[in-house]
C-alpha cells in the first residue's frame, strides 16, 4: 500500500479565534486562577481540531488547548478517559489533561486542556539512519506492553462489556464507512466490498484475544526528542482512544503510514508473534481507513480505495 499520509485542512475551520484575554478567561476560570496567557501559536495536527499552545506568565509556562467549535464535547471527555487508562494502567507515556471545555462564554465548541509535552512529532523529526533504529526499538518496547493488557471482550475500554468475537466489534465499523462513501466508488469496486463485508468472517477469522490499543499511531501523534538525532526518545503518544481490539488492527495502521518498519517488527515479533496471513488482513484494516478518509478528506482518496479492491481481488484469485 503506498504512503498516503492523512491530509491536515486549515485550522481556522475547526473553531473560532481566541484572543488572549479569552483564553486568560478560561484558564483562570478552569485550571490556575492568576495566570495569564501571554502568547499562542498553532501546534502540530489540524485534521479535526485546532491544537494550539497557550503559553503563560507562570507555570505551567505552556497548556495545549485542543478546540473543535462542534460542541461534541462528549468526544474531548471520552480522549481525557481514555488517556487516563493508560496512565492508571500502562507504561504507555501520555500528556495529562487537565479540563474538558464546554459552554464556555469565551468560546463557542467544545475542547480539552492538558500539558504540554516538548519535542516534535516523529512526522517533523531529524533522525539519522542509526537513529531510526534505535527509536523503532522504542516504539517495540511501548507496543510490546501496550499490547500485554487483555480482557475478555472486544470494545471500548470506556465501557464494562465488549464482545466475545473481534468481527462483531469491527463489522459495523466498516459497514458504516462503506455505506457513507459507496457511491464515490466504482459499480466494480462496490460489489466487491458487498461480498466481503458479506464474508467478512472469512477474510478476519477469530484468532486474537481482545488487546489494550492506542488505535491512532501515525507520525503526527507520536512526540520525540530529535535534539540527538542518533539517539532520539519518544516522549509521548498522544490522540488515543483507548479500547480492546485484533492488536492487529493496530499493527496494519503502523504498516500504512509507515510509521513502523522491519526494525520495529523484528522486534516485536519477538515477543508477539504475528499470526499467518497478516499482510492479506491488513488489507481489509487499511480499505477500511481509506473510506474514512473519501468521507473525511474527499474523493481524491477514492483511488486508493479502489486499488486496495484490486489487490483484495487478486488474493481471492491467488
Amino acid at each position: 500500500m503506498p504512503h498516503v499520509p492523512p491530509t491536515r485542512t486549515d485550522s481556522d475551520s475547526h473553531g473560532e479565534i481566541i484572543d488572549l484575554e479569552q483564553a486568560t478567561a478560561i484558564v483562570q476560570r478552569k485550571l490556575f486562577p492568576g495566570l495569564r496567557v501571554t502568547g499562542q501559536r498553532k501546534l502540530y495536527g489540524g485534521s479535526i481540531n485546532r491544537v494550539i499552545e497557550w503559553s503563560t506568565d507562570g507555570e505551567p509556562a505552556s497548556i495545549v488547548a485542543k478546540l473543535n467549535n462542534s460542541r461534541n464535547v462528549r468526544m474531548f471527555e471520552r480522549e481525557r478517559a481514555s488517556l487516563q487508562i493508560y496512565r492508571d494502567h500502562t507504561t504507555l507515556p501520555v500528556p495529562e489533561t487537565w479540563a474538558v471545555l464546554a459552554d464556555e462564554p469565551e468560546f463557542d465548541g467544545a475542547g480539552l486542556l492538558m500539558e504540554k509535552i516538548p519535542g516534535v512529532p516523529l512526522s517533523d523529526a531529524r533522525l539519522t539512519p542509526r537513529g531510526q533504529q534505535h527509536l523503532q526499538k522504542q516504539l517495540a518496547r511501548h507496543l510490546i506492553d501496550l499490547h500485554s493488557h487483555h480482557r475478555a471482550g472486544f470494545g471500548s475500554a470506556l465501557e464494562d462489556k465488549g464482545v466475545p468475537r473481534w468481527v462483531d466489534n469491527f463489522q459495523p465499523v466498516i459497514e458504516k464507512e462503506f455505506n457513507q462513501v459507496r457511491d464515490a466508488l466504482s459499480s466494480s469496486c462496490r460489489s466487491f466490498v458487498d461480498s466481503l463485508l458479506r464474508r467478512l468472517d472469512q477474510w478476519l477469522p477469530e484468532q486474537s484475544t481482545p488487546t489494550l490499543v492506542h488505535g491512532d499511531l501515525w507520525g503526527n501523534n507520536i512526540l520525540v526528542d530529535d535534539r540527538h538525532p542518533d539517539q532520539p526518545e519518544i516522549l509521548a503518544f498522544i490522540d488515543g482512544l483507548a479500547s480492546y481490539c485484533d492488536p492487529e488492527y493496530e499493527l496494519a495502521y503502523l504498516r500504512m503510514f509507515r510509521t513502523a518498519d522491519d526494525t520495529f517488527f523484528a522486534a516485536y515479533r519477538a515477543r508477539h508473534p504475528l499470526r499467518s496471513g497478516f499482510g492479506r488482513r491488513c488489507r481489509v484494516y487499511w480499505l477500511n481507513t481509506m473510506m474514512m478518509h473519501v468521507r473525511v478528506f474527499g474523493e481524491r482518496y477514492t483511488p486508493a480505495c479502489e486499488d486496495l479492491v484490486n489487490q483484495l481481488r487478486q488474493l481471492t484469485r491467488g
